[in-house]
């Protein structure tokens, strides 16, 4: 092929390839132009409670998760301003999320909680804000409850324990009083145990324990069986009284149905770790385990 013809030929396969990239980039502008989205704001939930059926409304809610005509588009940490890339009226539900264990990876959708639902259209750029009401399932059951406003305290010590959970009215989380464990400087070991309860499933259905507490020690959490020790969380210090979740469910499955099982909570001085305080203290209310 000579130079001229060469040339014209070039001329002509370059003239075709911006052609076609012209044609694609305007295909794909057209195909790919982003769409504005409405977007849900949920800043809390609030959750209220029947005592006498639930006990304490304290919520440590730290996560939304949210589905539209059930299915979901995600889970985000509160408060969340969530983007909504539909257009028309949807069944909105809201779930509170919370982190098991207070392990910030370990979130999960908490399944005693109620949904929070409404009916709420879509339109380009809507702004939409959710205060989600919520209340405890009515088919959650309790094995077990302390609140501390009874007369009597339900629990029970190991040998050996240097000291026990009284009552006290001067640093009370809610109510008329809460648990307190003091140790005194001589004092280096306190275990106290629930009494027992059977009636929880082994079958992988959800167990946990909500509690509210506050220590200036670790505090070990965990599950007593007849012939086990099955140690869960250590609650860390804090001089604010903090709600937790504590996941019982996979310690529950380990064991037969109708085992006998006992919350305990304990604190040990060792030479290898020595307790932090001078006088270790810890404060402990509205105890509940929960299951379906």
């Amino acid at each position: 092929m000579g130079f001229n013809h060469q040339h014209i030929f070039l001329q002509k396969w370059y003239i075709i390839t911006i052609g076609v990239i012209l044609l694609f980039s305007s295909c794909s502008k057209e195909s790919f132009e982003a769409e504005i989205p409405a977007y849900i704001t949920i800043n809390s939930f609030e959750v209220t409670s029947n005592y006498s059926l639930y006990g304490s409304a304290s919520s440590n809610i730290s996560d939304v998760w949210i589905y539209l005509n059930d299915d979901l588009i995600g889970a985000y940490e509160l408060p969340a301003r969530i983007p909504v890339i539909k257009k028309g009226t949807y069944n909105v539900k809201v779930f509170a999320g919370i982190k098991a264990n207070g392990v910030s990876g370990m979130r999960e959708r908490y399944l005693f909680y109620t949904a929070h639902e409404e009916q709420i259209t879509f339109t380009e750029g809507k702004e939409i804000t959710i205060a989600p009401k919520i209340t405890y399932n009515s088919s959650t059951q309790f094995a077990w409850t302390e609140d501390f406003e009874s007369a009597s305290l339900s629990f029970t010590y190991s040998n050996g324990s240097d000291t026990t959970i009284n009552k006290t009215t001067t640093e009370v989380f809610e109510g008329n009083a809460s648990g307190r464990v003091y140790l005194q400087s001589h004092m280096d070991f306190f275990e106290a145990k629930s009494p027992a309860f059977s009636n929880v499933s082994s079958n992988g259905s959800p167990v946990f324990l909500e509690m509210n507490f506050k220590t200036n020690e670790p505090i070990l959490v965990g599950l007593k069986t007849d012939d086990d020790e099955i140690a869960i969380v250590e609650l860390q210090t804090t001089a604010t009284w903090k709600k937790i979740y504590i996941d019982l469910t996979d310690a529950v499955s380990q064991k037969p149905a109708n085992t006998n099982f006992y919350l305990f909570f304990g604190m040990l001085e060792t030479t290898a770790e020595p307790f932090q305080s001078a006088n270790p203290e810890f404060y402990i209310d509205n105890l509940k385990v929960l299951h379906y």
